[in-house]
């Protein structure tokens, strides 16, 4: 089987190589699930990119992006992706496919790393006002 990429914007479609991974949040304990919040620096400004899923079954990160690039669907300095036939979707056990049948593979390309969520839920989007951490007082 052929790994396939479908490709979807956010908002604008950004250049994933000006983003970067700024901050992950997953929880085990949600009221509908396993709550994931991912934030990504924008290319430009302060604002931050925050990519929300109610229920993450399965959340992998590679720091190292080692991703083959002939792969049907990959659209140079895109960030966002519907991945079907993938590596990881396929490398999941048996259990996990036949429980979750609904289950999306979706992939978010930065600059320097590469989230992947295993999913049957849509991610929800927006944007978010970042503001800088000030120095608590004894971090001085």
């Amino acid at each position: 089987m052929t790994t396939h990429y479908t490709p979807f914007d956010v908002f604008q479609n950004f250049p994933c190589t000006g983003m970067e991974l700024y901050d992950l949040r997953h929880s085990y304990f949600g009221e509908d699930g396993k709550p994931l919040t991912a934030y990504f620096s924008m290319p430009i400004g302060d604002d931050l990119l925050k990519v929300h899923f109610r229920n993450a079954d399965i959340v992998r990160i590679l720091d190292e992006l080692l991703l083959s690039t002939e792969e049907y669907g990959i659209k140079p300095y895109h960030f966002a992706y519907r991945v079907d036939n993938s590596r990881f979707f396929l490398s999941q056990s048996e259990f996990y496919k036949d429980l979750k049948r609904e289950a999306v593979h979706y992939r978010f390309i930065t600059g320097g790393a590469c989230l992947d969520v295993l999913t049957t839920c849509e991610p929800i989007f927006a944007l978010v006002r970042c503001f800088a951490r000030l120095p608590e007082p004894d971090e001085v």
